[in-house]
């Protein structure tokens, strides 16, 4: 009888302890590095494929809200870009806005995300390219679609992974983006 009385207050002891180490709610920020592979369309052009890479480095914010084993979030980030498809669009920075929703693992977070994505890009099509000649390619809004794992070191170190599938599309070009993220950060 003693030992399930000593076996009872450990687990009421310890079950506090386990439940904030897996608590996901409160804000986090932190750093991001990745790269992508792009395949742009070219519409005017018989739907001519352009592919094309690059790398990125860059910051992301946001706010988690666990309710029992859902955790719910918003999510910001910015990225300085080196894309570059064919050398004809190249991208410069990316923005997301994301919406998270996921479950703890361990001591880890997996999620799915869906949001909005906006590009910034520096490019005119050269000459020699017939009815799309000399069209600048415009800044771009896209939808993203996506997954993660975070997972935590201590209360406040999180690191993990994030694979983003991005699509913009305008009356020219319909460009595709996959986007592969590790990630550094902090929860406050």
């Amino acid at each position: 009888m003693i030992f399930n009385k000593t076996l009872l207050a450990a687990v009421i002891a310890v079950t506090p302890a386990m439940a904030f180490a897996n608590d996901w709610t409160g804000s986090y920020a932190g750093f991001a590095f990745g790269g992508s592979d792009i395949t742009a369309t070219v519409k005017p052009l018989d739907n001519a494929e352009l592919e094309g890479d690059g790398g990125s480095a860059g910051i992301f914010a946001g706010y988690n809200y666990q309710v029992g084993n859902v955790v719910y979030g918003v999510e910001f980030d910015f990225d300085d870009t080196d894309y570059n498809v064919s050398d004809l669009v190249l991208v410069e920075s990316t923005s997301r806005l994301k919406a998270r929703i996921g479950a703890p693992v361990g001591n880890g977070l997996a999620y799915g995300v869906v949001g909005a994505v906006g590009a910034t890009t520096n490019s005119v099509l050269p000459e020699g390219l017939g009815p799309v000649s000399g069209f600048a390619v415009e800044d771009g809004v896209g939808y993203l679609v996506g997954a993660g794992y975070d997972m935590k070191f201590g209360d406040n170190l999180i690191a993990g992974a994030e694979v983003l599938y991005h699509e913009f599309d305008d009356e020219a070009l319909n460009v595709e983006v996959t986007t592969l993220k590790l990630r550094v950060g902090f929860n406050f």
